[in-house]
């Protein structure tokens, strides 16, 4: 089983290169640089740098474009949507909403110029974050929701058709993105999460033929979550299940974020037992317990002694 982490890419090369020798360390073979739009646009280092430094600690570099254009995910500080509301999603009131749609073809074509920049400096795959069924009632939507069902988007709420189109339209953009990627360059790998809460969308998309990697992340230890570890690893088991099935690499994610204190050695031995859910991969979200942003542990060295002690055992075994 491969083993990666997410990081929040520090712009400064030695900063980055401290911080890709000590996931070397622990026994990573991956990270997945989490850039925001910001590092593509003016602290560039990550961008420029993390992918060679990856490289030289034998770390496979991938590319998750942290909260783009607000689609879901933390980081939430979309320039795209600042310069274009075209981009926005529509409420059923007409009220625009500070969240790119799903459906929108200029959505595609952002994340398609991104990965060209991210394949351009050595990067070996993009990630698509946690896709999620939405609420919106643009013009995309209305017109492809028309042309699927022969009926109104907006009179069509709590109808089983409306609820398809949601599922739809998150297999529809996830295959768009992957898409674009394959495009830029066949060789790059893409991988999704879908959360265990849309485990509606989960055989839809994991059938993409552009996707490579299909994931799920039971995050069971976040503060005020309602998930016990045997769901987790119900959920990983049914991941593996899946793929196997279909001929997809699966991959399981960790959480190390937001973890109460006193509960940090639970990071440990729930992971042991994701682990031998037996899933191609096991990533953890975040570096260091996400020290330094609104997703922090309340003991955040405490939280990350728990994934390094994991991921030492996972990796000499």
């Amino acid at each position: 089983m491969k083993l990666g982490v997410s990081y929040i890419s520090a712009h400064n090369p030695d900063h980055i290169e401290r911080d890709m020798a000590h996931l070397a360390e622990i026994g990573c073979d991956e990270v997945l640089f989490a850039l925001q739009e910001n590092h593509f646009r003016t602290m560039t280092g990550g961008v420029r740098f993390g992918a060679k430094i990856a490289k030289a600690q034998h770390l496979e570099p991938y590319v998750v474009v942290w909260g783009f254009a607000n689609t879901f995910g933390g980081g939430r500080m979309s320039n795209y949507l600042l310069e274009d509301r075209s981009l926005w999603r529509i409420d059923r009131q007409g009220v625009p909403q500070p969240y790119a749609c799903l459906n929108n073809p200029h959505v595609i074509d952002a994340f398609g110029a991104l990965t060209k920049i991210c394949d351009d400096n050595g990067y070996k795959g993009m990630f698509v974050d946690e896709p999620t069924p939405q609420e919106c009632f643009c013009g995309h939507c209305q017109k492809r929701f028309n042309l699927k069902y022969n009926m109104s988007l907006k009179d069509a709420q709590a109808s089983p058709e409306y609820d398809a189109f949601r599922i739809e339209t998150v297999a529809y953009y996830t295959q768009q993105v992957s898409q674009r990627v394959k495009q830029v360059n066949p060789q790059l790998r893409t991988i999704t999460c879908i959360m265990p809460h849309d485990r509606s969308c989960w055989d839809t998309v994991a059938k993409i033929e552009e996707l490579d990697v299909f994931g799920t992340d039971p995050y069971w230890l976040v503060s005020r979550g309602k998930m016990s570890i045997e769901q987790a690893v119900d959920d990983a088991k049914a991941v593996k299940a899946l793929c196997q099935k279909i001929g997809k690499e699966s991959q399981i994610w960790l959480n190390c974020w937001r973890i109460p204190h006193g509960v940090e050695e639970q990071i440990y031995t729930g992971g042991k037992q994701l682990a031998e859910a037996g899933c191609d991969s096991m990533y953890t979200w975040s570096f260091r317990g996400g020290l330094g942003t609104n997703e922090e542990c309340d003991n955040p060295v405490e939280a990350w002694a728990a994934v390094a002690k994991l991921y030492k055992e996972l990796s000499n075994s």
